[in-house]
């Protein structure tokens, strides 16, 4: 697109002193005829540019105009770097890869990295890089999307939604929408969506500031969360602080640890972790989450064929001869 190559000249024109039509002919593909052409557009639209003839000519931007607007240093053209490329190793996306593509040009890269991200863990799996290229379609489109939804409890259900954003948080890719048949703001977990199709219809509701919806929406979630109180082992205190970050933390004795964790009550992490931990952790309340891990423990244990009490005294025997040393 003619704008599209206006933009990247333009960008070009401001990394570099003084170019010729030449060689912005060859970069961009076209002809010298063309770049003089676009060189009248630019300069219409308000960019100061100019040219000399001659052999060292060649056009350039008034370097007032420069120092005017945003003059980059090379240390933040390489964190600039660093972030376009730290957020492809996440996010699968053909725009972003021709925009890093158009920075290094743009850019001089003269500068040792130092600092290194990789956010692959983010990809998850190809399904969901397909589905998030799909929903970005959608929702650029402004396109009814249905799917099959399966929830934290494996129940599944069919869904008809105008898909608004997609997001990345708490290790995994999120689709963020209005529920047509509820007439609601929902959240869905990508990797639980099965069959899913753009419809030939055109969502008919506007939505001013997504932004601003889907902050309400997490702070409507993070009310949903409950406070347990968990006794951990002091051995496993950096597992602590670094699962739950946000947690208040006391010490009992030298080597038992009292803690507050805030924990979403339909998702299965914190759980899972809490189980890992075996005897180094003790959930004290409240009680019905107690109740559950215990009985989700014993659940585990039947799948081998243990005798449960057998296992218990075993247990309990470690423990003493633990105490004991």
């Amino acid at each position: 697109m003619k704008i599209d190559r206006l933009l990247e000249i333009i960008i070009y024109l401001l990394n570099h002193e003084k170019v010729s039509a030449s060689v912005l002919a060859e970069r961009f593909h076209v002809t010298v005829r063309t770049i003089q052409r676009d060189m009248v557009c630019i300069t219409e639209a308000g960019i100061p540019v100019y040219s000399n003839h001659g052999k060292d000519g060649g056009y350039s931007i008034l370097p007032s105009y420069k120092m005017k607007n945003c003059e980059i240093r090379r240390d933040e053209q390489q964190m600039i770097r660093q972030a376009l490329e730290s957020l492809a190793s996440s996010y699968a996306n053909e725009t972003l890869a021709g925009l890093i593509e158009k920075y290094h040009a743009v850019s001089e890269n003269t500068e040792r990295q130092r600092t290194f991200f990789d956010f692959g863990i983010a990809k998850e799996n190809q399904k969901v890089q397909q589905d998030n290229q799909i929903l970005e379609k959608a929702i650029a489109e402004e396109r009814l999307v249905t799917f099959t939804y399966r929830d934290a409890k494996g129940q599944e259900s069919k869904r008809l939604v105008q898909p608004l954003a997609i997001q990345y948080k708490w290790y995994s890719w999120y689709l963020f929408a209005w529920s047509v048949p509820q007439e609601a703001y929902r959240t869905f977990k990508i990797a639980r969506i099965s069959e899913m199709q753009v419809t030939p219809r055109h969502a008919d509701k506007k939505h001013e500031d997504v932004e601003l919806l889907i902050k309400q929406a997490d702070e409507a979630y993070s009310d949903t969360c409950v406070t347990i109180e968990v006794h951990f082992d002091r051995k496993v205190k950096s597992i602590i602080e670094e699962y739950f970050p946000d947690s208040e933390m006391e010490e009992l004795d030298g080597e038992i640890l009292r803690v507050w964790i805030r924990v979403p009550p339909r998702e299965r992490l914190w759980r899972a972790l809490l189980l890992s931990l075996g005897d180094q952790v003790k959930v004290v309340s409240p009680e019905n989450y107690r109740n559950e891990l215990i009985e989700t423990a014993q659940n585990f244990l039947s799948n081998y064929d243990i005798q449960l009490s057998h296992t218990c005294d075993k247990m309990l025997k470690k423990r003493k001869d633990k105490k004991d040393e």
